[in-house]
């Protein structure tokens, strides 16, 4: 059964018809011709749905509404009613409606209010499952959530805590990627060793092998001391691999013989040193991809990615932006001396307006800014960072658009933007987007944006 549903109503053929038509529809339905009849049901067992009239002899819908939400509250109810109004609706959410049915309503009406009812409720109980799952606690390392899917990689970090298979976590820029990592690391078996993380995009292939292996004095010019790698030192940890996508070819080859070998060789040196250490990456774009364009080794990729975690982007996990804004004004009045209280309405709704191309780090950059340019108790919208604020930017957005266009757009137009504030330098704008320049770069290459043409506007 997908389900099961209660039908009170006090006329014989509206039950008739609801019971025929979600029953060929595969629910689970039981009918009751008066209130008071629908309660004792309703005690004897648990309903997903109750759909209930508004208007019946003895006991009215939402007297019967009121009893229910005591009975059963966890069960979605629908009101039945042949006169909505708003009011109706208001009066019917008020007492813990779900929805509202007019009458007279079609099969395909009442499928559509039930499948949205019962969707409801499965996500709610996948929500309850994994706080069961994860406990009362709901936070792992500085990760804060209440997205289901967000609570589902808290969860799976949780069933990784007594292994250690390599990680690779993909994810736009700024979703929190390093905090899962470290969020592995503290869970795991490794967590008094150290947590080394690198950027693989920050540095040139050579610097990068002299930072990865180490190397022995005089193995180059300038190499006046003998330098231990990040593998060596990491040994008894984690080593965090960040934009792993972005390693040269050789560099790979290097790395994967280092994975298989358990062992690293110092520039300079033909000594193998044995190492104990795990592996987690980090990637925003598709390794697969990367594979087929022959700039990621296939042999490495399966000896990386042992285990995926996907992080949403924020955008997709809106119900968290409040919590995430609250998190991080918290931690700013932490440091002191200064203390702001909270948001102002209007500041709040921008924030859940906004499409946060930047992800949780641009959350965070936006209230940091507000915070130091608040100047009373709340923080205004005046206080935001002016792309929050602008009405204008998110008029230019198409409505007839998808997410994924509108996003692009929005996208588009801000990296033009700083583009144009800091007259073509890629440098600049890219650290003021708090992004690594090879994600910045990565970005205009896939809108086609020359850089240069900016400088040309500037001159």
């Amino acid at each position: 059964m997908k389900g099961s549903i209660l039908v009170i109503d006090d006329e014989q053929p509206m039950l008739e018809a609801c019971n025929e038509t979600l029953a060929h529809y595969g629910y689970d339905v039981s009918i009751c011709a008066a209130a008071a009849e629908g309660l004792d049901r309703a005690r004897d067992r648990a309903f997903d749905v109750i759909l209930l009239d508004l208007k019946m002899p003895g006991m009215d819908g939402l007297t019967a509404l009121n009893h229910l939400q005591q009975i059963d509250p966890e069960a979605r109810k629908v009101m039945i009613t042949a006169h909505p109004t708003i009011s109706t609706a208001v009066d019917a959410v008020r007492a813990g409606a779900f929805d509202y049915l007019p009458k007279p309503f079609s099969p395909d009406q009442l499928l559509i209010t039930v499948e949205r009812a019962m969707a409801q409720k499965r996500l709610e109980e996948e929500n309850q499952r994994l706080r069961q799952a994860l406990g009362s606690d709901i936070e792992v390392d500085g990760i804060v959530t209440q997205s289901t899917s967000m609570l589902a990689v808290i969860n799976l970090i949780k069933r990784l805590a007594d292994s250690e298979p390599s990680v690779v976590i993909e994810g736009e820029t700024g979703t929190g990627k390093e905090l899962v990592a470290r969020a592995l690391h503290q869970t795991s078996m490794r967590a008094e060793g150290p947590f080394l993380p690198i950027d693989c995009g920050a540095l040139p292939d050579q610097l990068l092998e002299s930072e990865l292996f180490g190397y022995e004095r005089g193995a180059f010019t300038g190499a006046q001391t003998r330098r231990v790698g990040l593998f060596e030192a990491a040994h008894g940890g984690t080593v965090f691999l960040d934009e792993i996508s972005n390693l040269g070819i050789d560099l790979q080859a290097k790395l994967l013989r280092a994975l298989q070998e358990r062992s690293v060789r110092r520039l300079g040196s033909q000594q193998a040193i044995d190492v104990d250490f795990r592996v987690i990456c980090a990637v925003n774009e598709n390794l697969e991809e990367a594979m087929k364009e022959g700039r990621f080794r296939q042999d490495l990729f399966f000896r990386l990615n042992v285990v995926t975690i996907s992080l949403p982007p924020l955008r997709e996990r809106d119900a968290d932006v409040p919590l995430l804004a609250d998190l991080f004004l918290a931690r700013l009045n932490e440091a002191g001396p200064r203390v702001v209280k909270g948001f102002a309405d209007s500041a709040r709704q921008a924030l859940g307006a906004y499409p946060w191309p930047g992800n949780v780090r641009e959350l965070s950059n936006a209230v940091e800014s507000a915070f130091s340019l608040c100047r009373g108790e709340v923080i205004e919208i005046d206080d935001l960072p002016p792309r929050l604020r602008d009405p204008n930017g998110a008029s230019k957005i198409d409505p007839a658009a998808s997410l994924e266009q509108a996003r692009d757009q929005f996208e588009r137009d801000y990296v033009k933007r700083l583009l144009e504030r800091y007259a073509g330098n890629v440098t600049r704008a890219a650290t003021a987007a708090d992004i690594h320049r090879s994600t910045f770069q990565r970005i205009l290459q896939k809108h086609a944006i020359l850089a240069e043409e900016f400088r040309q506007v500037s001159q």
